[in-house]
């Protein structure tokens, strides 16, 4: 159960890699220059915007918390993107990671998604993701078996998550709420 939490918690974002090529022509051709993305069109669109920020930022910290659950603060850092129950509930995992002794290491693949964008008060985006725990893995601290992967076999690698991130008005950020690691749904 521990490890089937945790998995909903962790995340790495892939790296992306460019391919290029090169000519033998002697004239260089100009950089292409990338479009800009199209600017949010109105209230929605901005809240949806600024919940994706929030969700990849709450993944770079879960990520960093989970490879080091000792060395830092983290209820701290953690409490700058995240809200309870998500909050306490990670906090929790990140005690239990501690005391195996054992971290996380490797990384997620994401494809995250707005879904759902409710503009009443307080105002609420649903982010789902399709995690790809292929290359994240458990690792054991413990002395004597320091470096032994504590991965479950059968242990889901693709599986739906979901995150809520809720608009908190004193101070005016938003912050992620509620998570669940849909493990019976693959993608």
């Amino acid at each position: 159960m521990f490890r089937t939490q945790l998995l909903g918690l962790l995340c790495l974002l892939a790296p992306m890699a460019a391919c290029t090529g090169t000519s033998g022509s002697a004239v260089a051709s100009p950089p292409a220059v990338a479009p800009s993305p199209p600017k949010p069109h109105g209230p929605a669109d901005e809240a949806a915007e600024q919940a994706l920020h929030v969700y990849e930022r709450y993944w770079r910290v879960s990520e960093e918390a989970a490879a080091s659950p000792r060395g830092v603060d983290w209820p701290m850092e953690l409490a700058k993107v995240m809200a309870d129950p998500a909050l306490s509930a990670y906090i929790a995992e990140l005690e239990n990671l501690a005391s195996v002794p054992a971290h996380s290491r490797g990384q997620y693949g994401r494809s995250p998604a707005v879904t759902s964008v409710s503009l009443a008060q307080p105002p609420r985006v649903v982010v789902t993701d399709c995690l790809d725990a292929t290359n994240d893995h458990l690792i054991s601290e413990k002395p004597g078996e320091a470096g032994r992967s504590l991965d479950h076999p059968d242990q889901p690698k693709r599986y739906v998550f979901e995150a809520e991130i809720v608009r908190y008005p004193n101070p005016d950020r938003w912050l992620v709420q509620q998570v669940q690691a849909r493990l019976e749904k693959p993608c």
